[in-house]
């Protein structure tokens, strides 16, 4: 990883959420062991919300309380997983004082730890970083980002792996991430120095194991 900066060196312009994400220990990775929480943190990745605005915008109508959506985001604050913000009163508040939250960094499950969490976790823990990933997809097609550059990336393939080839390419994908945040960092550096316009980027990584051909086509049945 990159060194500490001197104290000459120009304030980092270091997106937290990218550049530091944040390992989930065992305990942490309680604060996180809830579907409505995953949902939570996965909105205040996106951008700030209050726990009001999160139950009208993100849940459907009748099917949870304030009380218990401003619980979770309680609970989520005292892990250090989400951050309080910005406050607002007046207006239809009618006196109170709405708290908006967002997402300190974003949440990474080691192997171990996603390993204990409950199966229904795990599956809205998938759900939620995916429904992200193609919200970010949609996004470039939109504004025509997605092939603005020749040397853009996008491709997926299909193999047929023994367990050593499984183990060898999951320990390259992992260390492709983690050397994806030292090039984060190292750019940011570089950006805070030499003022050169940031290039917003998404990068996904996947290796899951995919069903066999007999499973596929009777699920497609």
């Amino acid at each position: 990883m990159v060194s500490k900066a001197s104290d000459a060196r120009p304030q980092l312009a270091i997106d937290p959420q990218l550049a530091n994400p944040l390992f989930l220990s065992p305990r942490l990775a309680k604060g996180m062991a809830n579907d409505l929480r995953i949902k939570i943190v996965a909105e205040l990745n996106k951008r700030a919300m209050s726990p009001t605005q999160f139950l009208a915008e993100c849940c459907d109508e009748g099917e949870l309380l304030l009380s218990k959506v401003a619980h979770h985001f309680r609970v989520l604050e005292r892990y250090g997983i989400i951050e309080e913000v910005e406050t607002k009163s007046g207006g239809k508040r009618r006196g109170a004082v709405e708290h908006f939250f967002r997402a300190i960094q974003r949440s990474t499950f080691d192997g171990s730890t996603f390993a204990n969490l409950p199966e229904s976790v795990k599956s809205e823990v998938t759900g939620m970083t995916f429904s992200n990933y193609t919200d970010r997809v949609v996004e470039a097609m939109e504004a025509g980002t997605m092939d603005a550059r020749d040397d853009r990336h996008f491709t997926w393939t299909a193999q047929t792996l023994d367990q050593k080839g499984w183990e060898d390419l999951i320990s390259n994908v992992d260390a492709l991430f983690h050397l994806a945040v030292e090039i984060q960092v190292e750019s940011s550096l570089r950006m805070a120095e030499s003022g050169e316009e940031p290039i917003p980027a998404t990068m996904a990584l996947a290796l899951f194991e995919s069903p066999k051909m007999s499973e596929s086509h009777d699920t497609a049945s």
